[in-house]
Order: structure tokens, then sequence, then C-alpha cells
């Protein structure tokens, strides 16, 4: 067997300040943790390739501890001799920040269309990629597809790995079909084992037919909850499985990983009062009731009882293993 960990959407330096100025439990280490538990089983079970669906990173300017603490954490895994491959997401706006750490030679970024081929139990592998295309994927796909390809082998694994929406992905509620920003599925390519892409957030596997193939399109989904929306979604990675037939290999067997995460929890405070006790011991009492490690979206559109929640009293009533954030109010029409 060939054995491929798949993930994406990482995220690195969400809620992880250099120099905070409050000492509160914030989630930049969680989004660290799972980062190194991939890639830690990726080494401990022997993988063959481990391959990045992008947004590695939260945003295109990252400070630089930050960078440098993802770098080395990455630079240490290829030291294991497994071949890293990652492409840019839309977050790091399609160019991941430099480094010397990144020079390695099991570290491969997809910074332009192109192939990058493996030799792994006598199966030549080929990865097809490209970074993020923010706008107008569906009119770009075709020319930026015969440029990664162009001239390419034959090989014995054909995988295409990007970062894109494409046609029938789905969100808690949505399906994806339309739009100049949606890659419709009859563009996706025949003789592929597998596309793989980052940016949905929730873990899926669905699949198109192209030339009498059906070829599965593999989500992994984030590495951890980044919306309120994803408060009931599982986070984790897949584990590709490919086996040697006589003719060909075959993609036998996708497995999903769970990755650990704190509980997500929405609270709705809709108690009209302009009296801070009151409201105090309303929210001591409802954060009691959770899980004491959860993280926490607080919500409150009542203007009278809004302004009673400032940062002190909020700090206040936070057991220290709680996260908790106010969410915005939201505006009508």
């Amino acid at each position: 067997m060939l054995k491929i960990v798949f993930f994406a959407d990482t995220h690195l330096g969400v809620d992880h300040p250099i120099n905070p100025r409050m000492n509160r439990r914030r989630r930049g280490k969680d989004f660290f943790d799972n980062y190194q538990k991939v890639l830690s089983y990726a080494a401990e079970s022997q993988t063959d390739l481990v391959l990045h669906g992008g947004d590695f990173f939260f945003r295109s300017k990252v400070p630089a501890p930050i960078v440098d603490k993802a770098y080395d954490i990455l630079y240490d895994f290829a030291e294991n001799e497994i071949p890293f491959v990652i492409v840019p997401g839309n977050h790091e706006r399609s160019v991941l920040p430099t480094s010397i750490l990144m020079n390695h030679r099991n570290i491969h970024i997809l910074g332009e269309p192109s192939t990058f081929f493996f030799e792994k139990k006598n199966a030549i592998i080929a990865i097809t990629g490209f970074p993020n295309i923010r706008n107008g994927i569906r009119l770009q796909f075709e020319h930026v597809f015969a440029e990664a390809i162009e001239g390419n082998p034959d090989a014995d694994i054909k995988l295409l790995l990007l970062h894109q929406t494409i046609q029938e992905s789905q969100i808690k509620g949505y399906t994806f079909r339309y739009g100049s920003d949606v890659l419709p599925l009859k563009m996706l390519p025949s003789g592929y084992h597998a596309v793989l892409s980052g940016h949905i957030h929730r873990a899926q596997i669905f699949y198109y037919d192209k030339a009498e193939n059906r070829i599965p399109v593999i989500y992994p989904g984030s590495t951890e909850r980044t919306s309120i929306v994803e408060i009931s979604e599982e986070k984790g990675f897949y584990e590709l499985l490919f086996k040697e037939y006589e003719t060909d290999w075959k993609l036998v067997k996708t497995k999903f990983h769970v990755l650990p995460t704190r509980s997500m929890v929405r609270l709705d405070i809709t108690l009209l009062t302009e009296d801070e006790r009151v409201l105090r011991n309303l929210l001591e009492a409802e954060l009691s009731k959770l899980d004491q490690n959860s993280v926490v979206r607080l919500r409150c559109e009542i203007p009278e009882t809004r302004k009673l929640l400032r940062a002190k009293l909020l700090r206040e009533v936070t057991p220290e293993t709680m996260t908790l954030t106010l969410a915005p109010i939201y505006r009508r029409g």
C-alpha cells in the first residue's frame, strides 16, 4: 500500500498574539497543536507523501515569529525524508511568506502552475496544481491547468491539488453550484485518481464522471473550527491508500482522522437590563453550565444590555480555561 496524508486550512496565527497585553486563554495554540498532530501522525505512520491544500496561515501578512514557528515545525518534519507539497491559498493571497527554512529538499511549493513528481514504492506520483485563483477560476482554469501539465510524462498516480470552490461542495445549508469563482465539475480533467482541494472548511467527498471513470473530489476541511457555522463539524484530515494492481494503481480507501477540538458554543443574551450586577449574575450562571474548556461566541443585540458588555466584565466572568469572544452586532438591511 502507498499512503498519502492530505490536510488543509490550518490557519496558523489565528488568535495568537506575539505580546499579549492580558492573560487569558487564546485559540492560537489549538491551531498549532492540530497542525503538529497531523505531521506527527504522518511521520509515525511512515506516510509516503503529505499534501496541504492551502490557507497554511490565517492571513497574508503574518508576524515573523508566527512564520518562524510554523516553518520550524515543518522543517523538522521534512527531516523524516517524507515529501511535503503545499499549494498557497486565498488567505496567503496565493503566495507563502519566504524563509530559508522552506528551501528544504523535501518541501515543495506549488507557487505557480506546475507538477511535482515523486517515486514511491515503485510508483511515479504526479502532483499537479496552482495557487488559489481569487477571481474568475471558471474562465482561467483551462489555461492554468494546461500550463501546469505542459510536457509532463505519464505517471502511475495522478492527483490534482487545488485551493478552490468546486461545484457541488457544501457548507452548512448551502451547496455551491454557479458563479465565476465556482469551478464546474465538467471542467475537471479525466485520468486523475482524485482532485484534492482546500478552501471549504467542511470535510466531504463527492464524485464526478469523466471518460467512464468516477473520480472523487476530496475536501479535508479545516483542522480547527474558525466560524460559528462550523459548530457541529468534526475537524481532521484524510489518509489516502493506493494499491497496485496488474495494470495500474487505484485509490482503494479514504480514511478520515478526527482531530481534537474544543466545544464551540453560541450564547445569546436576550435580557433587557441596565444593571451590571444583574448581567454579571446571568453570565456567570450561563457560563457555569458549559464545558469549562469551551470556545464561546457571545451575542447580544439589545443596546441597553450590550453597552454593559465591556472587556473588563467579560474577563472577570469568563473562566480561565474558556475562550470567549463578543460577536459584532448584526446589521439588517
